[in-house]
């Protein structure tokens, strides 16, 4: 409900297409890395493609009346909208992938989205796709000769300012949701 109404809200302040989510599979994110094959993997190259320097894309996302830009890549796919929630520290990505699947490269600044644990230590961000929280362990993305599975995401970069994350989706993904503690 919350979800709905936060896409409403922001389909009224900035042009936000709705699209049908829908879940690529029933199991956890766990057992999608264990049981992974090649039809649940994007190809090296799109990674390759993502971690050469600079953003390609930009999107305003509105926070507080005000446009906000953020960066991005994308390869395999298009990002249909991006929307700030900022009463939940989230920031929802609508996507049309192709039919392999692909990856999302997000710029996150901190001062919108944040995800800190003790100590003020970065910790790492929830990340839900279509419904379901997708896992970000470091062995699930990869830039070489390794596989890349569907449904999952790492951080790639950060700084004082801003956290880098790259997602790969699979090609019945629409819907993610990127969730810190902290932000605007």
């Amino acid at each position: 409900m919350i979800l709905a109404s936060a896409i409403a809200i922001g389909a009224s302040v900035m042009p936000f297409e709705m699209v049908n989510g829908q879940n690529a599979t029933g199991q956890n994110a766990t057992a999608q890395i264990e049981n992974a094959s090649a039809i649940d993997q994007v190809g090296a190259d799109v990674l390759k493609t993502l971690a050469a320097p600079g953003y390609a894309n930009t999107a305003n996302v509105t926070i507080d009346g005000k446009p906000t830009p953020l960066s991005y890549n994308i390869i395999g796919g298009s990002l249909v909208g991006m929307l700030a929630n900022p009463d939940r520290h989230a920031l929802y990505l609508a996507l049309n992938p192709q039919s392999d699947g692909g990856a999302v490269e997000v710029q996150l600044p901190r001062d919108l989205i944040d995800s800190k644990g003790t100590s003020d230590k970065d910790k790492p961000y929830t990340v839900v796709m279509d419904g379901d929280r997708i896992s970000g362990e470091p062995t699930g993305i990869c830039v070489g000769d390794c596989p890349n599975i569907f449904n999952s995401f790492k951080q790639t970069g950060e700084s004082g300012k801003e956290r880098v994350l790259t997602i790969v989706f699979g090609p019945e993904s629409r819907f993610v949701e990127i969730i810190g503690n902290k932000g605007a």
